[in-house]
């Protein structure tokens, strides 16, 4: 390191070359760093991570001008020497056996072994003499001339370590590419290409002595690697649609399942669609919509109906009836989610058409199969926290919702109401137009409420038509005041019902934390007492029990209808 402090650069086209290669691998590094769907994401990012280590230290021994700088240089490419293939290796296996989960810390450690000793015996060199030999120097007195160097059995040991590797990444994309078809096979067949062709440009420096601008050309075949990544991902969406599909599948069951891609095609098709369609090979890529059998039906459905969601459509075919669902699939971007496809799952349902009585059965097996862990969690804390009339929260929720903002106010020392509000003469309401209109107000009146009140004010649906709402940092004045806003605004609304339009109101008791309460149970019975003080006096009006000394305004009444 001290003779490259004492030794000057030189800056030309080569290394211009290789900052430009450098910087290409790390935008692709990044991208594929937000990209989340795809097997062997981290082994991916770690060998294009290598391969850039690589080649700068390529450039850094090309732009120096001292000898020892550029041996210095030479031996600290050799982590990234040994990386890339040992990542490449992974990153292959993971890729063609679908495995997204990451690979385990102490796998990964015993991966860096390798690299870590093959890196401290380059720099033990001048030591032991059996990496590089004694005749290792410029190949000539110029200033800058490139460094020949005389390769030592450590050297060649290093290059077997390494060739395995590069042996196995060959082995397994051959293998996928003669099991596979059609894009599947394209694809292992890129590999092939893109693991070739650094390693030809190896062998042809170690076997042959071939160097370009005076080192190992197999960083600079890394150009070669980039252009075509970066084909593979913009391209044929590499990373994208078929990698996700491919999981789907191993997890699909024996009925037919078919990808289709945002153009119409067929991307990826089990047996028992393939059976289905009586169709054999030259399949991929052909229209959905020319598919036999049920092509041109399942092309419809996709153009008439939403398949944002899961949906269970019903198909008609010559072969009998089936279950249809569609399913989006989609990659979570941080921007949001990106829209690669659809995967239509087929279920033979002909037997349930002409047995009524495997009716429940069938469906029931249908939604166990295709149901997900995610939809279910939603559904049911849904049904558990809200109110299926109005949309608003219900009394299962008081309590845990009560309970941060009552430590809130602790912790700020702020105030906090809470007010009790009931409908005046529902039941008359229900008992002469209907309950069907009751259920119209009482959604009205909850849109009423939750436009009125602030972002951070919460309201309950407690009971039939009464209501509670949880003011934080709201004082007994502020919170009379917007209550009073409510109540006037409601008294003076006309409310649509499917009978016509009705005019209702409502009484409302305030109370207050501390003063009235520490606990919630304190406070409903505080706000109970100054609601039935409210209806007592005529309706029509919000009330509140504190002394006159506490609150300005400890009952307020409101004009209008009641």
């Amino acid at each position: 390191m001290n003779a490259c402090l004492r030794s000057a650069w030189h800056f030309d086209a080569a290394v211009l070359f290789t900052a430009v290669v450098c910087i290409g691998g790390v935008l692709l590094a990044r991208w594929v760093i937000n990209q989340r769907d795809f097997p062997g994401r981290d082994t991916f990012i770690l060998m294009h991570l290598a391969s850039m280590w690589w080649i700068a230290m390529a450039g850094l021994e090309v732009a120096s001008v001292a000898p020892d700088c550029k041996q210095f240089w030479a031996a600290m490419s050799w982590p990234g020497i040994v990386s890339v293939p040992t990542f490449w290796a992974v990153f292959l296996w993971q890729y063609v056996s679908s495995v997204r989960t990451p690979l385990p810390r102490r796998s990964m450690l015993s991966l860096v072994v390798g690299p870590v000793l093959i890196w401290l015996m380059v720099l033990s060199n001048p030591w032991h003499g059996l990496f590089y030999g004694p005749e290792t120097g410029p190949e000539s007195s110029e200033p800058g001339a490139p460094i020949r160097y005389q390769h030592g059995p450590l050297f060649y040991a290093a290059a077997v370590y390494v060739y395995l590797f590069m042996s196995f990444s060959l082995g397994v994309v051959l293998r996928a590419a003669l099991t596979s078809h059609g894009v599947h096979r394209r694809h292992y067949l890129a590999f092939v290409l893109v693991t070739a062709v650094p390693w030809s440009a190896n062998i042809a420096y170690v076997g042959f002595g071939v160097v370009v601008f005076g080192v190992d050309p197999t960083p600079f075949s890394f150009v070669f690697t980039l252009v075509a990544f970066t084909w593979l991902i913009l391209g044929v969406r590499l990373f994208d649609l078929l990698p996700v599909a491919r999981h789907l599948l191993l997890e699909a069951l024996l009925d037919p399942v078919l990808v289709v891609d945002t153009q119409g095609r067929v991307i990826e098709a089990n047996q028992a669609a393939l059976k289905l369609g009586g169709l054999g090979a030259g399949w991929q890529g052909r229209k959905l919509q020319d598919w036999p059998v049920f092509g041109s039906d399942l092309q419809a459905m996709l153009q008439k109906q939403d398949a944002q969601q899961d949906q269970l459509l019903t198909l008609t075919t010559s072969e009998g009836y089936f279950e249809v669902r569609m399913r989006n699939i989609e990659r979570l971007t941080r921007h949001g989610s990106v829209v690669l496809g659809q995967m239509l799952y087929l279920r033979d349902v002909t037997q349930r058409q002409l047995a009524k009585l495997k009716l429940a059965e069938a469906l029931a097996l249908s939604e166990e199969r295709l149901r997900t862990i995610t939809s279910l969690h939603e559904q049911l804390r849904e049904q558990a926290l809200c109110d299926p009339l109005t949309g608003l929260y219900n009394r299962r929720y008081l309590d845990e919702l009560f309970g941060r903002e009552l430590a809130r106010a602790r912790r700020e020392n702020t105030p906090l109401s809470l007010a009790l509000i009931d409908l005046d003469h529902f039941k008359q309401l229900n008992d002469e137009h209907g309950h069907l209109d009751g259920d119209d107000v009482l959604k009205s009146v909850a849109q009423h409420l939750l436009v009125n009140l602030r972002s951070s004010d919460t309201v309950f649906r407690i009971g039939g038509e009464e209501f509670l709402l949880i003011l934080p940092g709201a004082d007994s004045l502020e919170a009379a005041r917007r209550l009073e806003v409510i109540c006037l605004g409601l008294a003076q609304k006309p409310i649509e019902t499917r009978s016509g339009v009705r005019h209702v109101t409502l009484s409302a008791g305030l109370a207050l934390w501390p003063d009235q309460g520490q606990v919630l149970d304190e406070l409903m019975r505080a706000a109970d007492a100054a609601l039935y003080e409210a209806k007592r006096g005529g309706r029509n009006r919000v009330c509140s029990l504190l002394p006159r000394a506490a609150s300005p305004a400890a009952e307020a009444p409101i004009t209008g209808k009641g």
